[in-house]
């Protein structure tokens, strides 16, 4: 297994953007959730020796300095630390204090990724994240006296009403806290989100197609200028400071997920919890059985598709060697006409062990892959 994804669900408040399972809970919920969270690694009798470990939400440091001791005394109890080589969990700046950063830094977290999103007050309120108004800086500071070695940092663009200079301006503050990895994510409307109920109101506009093409653009030179490389579409980072957990989803890795709403991928078999806590922690508490709602064995054709929809995003481009022992077919006897097609349009480069997005083919991602896995289901079996 490379990876160990543990879900925490709770947060201060529900995003406006945000279409993730999270819900705002109190005390005895949390608690009960961290009782069931243990009794899931009990019945589930997994080997558990991961090379990354990656606590998300919701917002995990939602969780109080006490809480957290206790996931990461969960943790040791389960999991074999002495592969790990990266620990990350995600921290809205809001909620952090000295205590609970001392209490990661105890659990062994090694890598902070901070959801900072703007640093922009009007953006923030936008959000639905007021509260996070001039907390990222101190939250950083908290982190890195703790111990806590690398930081990432969350930026979002393409926000109604956001311009060149905003961005330009979020990321300067980014990097002057010197943030080694950055993530940086177009705001999308998913159905049913305030945002986007707002948006088919008339209330907001959304960001003109070109001006979000410059800010994708201006994100890239400024990391460059700055020493951090895309590695992938989103993200940014100084040589050797790519999430390596991220990778491992990127690549088709094998991972597992934990915890309420949290998936896991292990041999092409994906398996999916209750993405409701309460039921949940019901279904291990109450009737001592797990959670899954849903395990899958992905045809070699859908193990294809996913590998070439999550591995093109990288700018490494997906192993041709993987793809062929996942499909049973060689890409360029599956995709042979769509990839010339892109190839010769400037958007996608065919190499000798990989093939790979151009920085104009990443622009236009979606339609790649589109185009890629049109082909693909005539030739690979399902």
């Amino acid at each position: 297994m490379s990876a160990l994804y543990v879900h925490v669900p709770f947060c201060v408040r529900k995003c406006e953007y945000c279409d993730f399972y999270s819900e705002a809970a109190g005390e005895r919920d949390i608690e009960r959730y961290l009782d069931a969270l243990e009794r899931e690694f009990r019945l589930r009798h997994e080997s558990l020796s991961p090379r990354t470990l990656f606590i998300g939400g919701g917002t995990p440091t939602r969780l109080s300095a006490a809480q957290l001791t206790r996931l990461g005394q969960t943790l040791r109890r389960h999991v074999d630390f002495a592969r790990l080589s990266e620990f990350t969990v995600e921290i809205n700046p809001g909620t952090l204090d000295e205590r609970k950063a001392a209490s990661l830094a105890d659990m062994g977290v090694t890598r902070a990724s901070f959801g900072v999103q703007s640093f922009d007050a009007g953006f923030l309120k936008q959000l639905g994240r007021v509260y996070e108004v001039g907390k990222a800086e101190s939250a950083v500071g908290l982190a890195r006296g703790a111990g806590i070695a690398r930081i990432s940092m969350d930026l979002m663009f393409a926000l109604p009403g956001q311009t060149l200079e905003h961005l330009r301006e979020d990321l300067r503050r980014a990097l002057v806290l010197g943030s080694e990895h950055l993530s940086l994510y177009a705001l999308t409307y998913e159905d049913d989100t305030p945002l986007t109920l707002a948006l088919q109101r008339g209330e907001i506009e959304p960001c003109p197609e070109e001006l979000e093409r410059e800010m994708f653009s201006l994100a890239g030179q400024t990391c460059a200028a700055s020493g951090l490389q895309r590695y992938e579409v989103s993200n940014f980072a100084r040589p050797g400071a790519e999430c390596v957990h991220n990778l491992a989803y990127w690549r088709q890795d094998n991972w597992r997920g934990y915890g309420a709403g949290a998936h896991g991928m292990v041999e092409g078999e994906i398996s999916e919890n209750a993405a409701d806590h309460a039921a949940y922690a019901r279904c291990l508490l109450e009737e001592n059985r797990l959670p899954i709602v849903r395990r899958e064995r992905l045809s070699p054709a859908q193990r294809a598709e996913t590998l070439l929809l999550m591995g093109l995003r990288l700018s490494e481009g997906v192993e041709l060697a993987k793809f062929e022992r996942l499909s049973g077919s060689p890409f360029s006897a599956v995709c042979v006409e769509s990839s010339r097609a892109l190839a010769r349009r400037g958007l996608l480069e065919l190499g000798e062990t990989h093939v790979r997005c151009t920085d104009e083919g990443l622009l236009v991602l979606d339609r790649v892959i589109l185009e890629l896995a049109s082909e693909l289901g005539a030739g690979v079996a399902r």
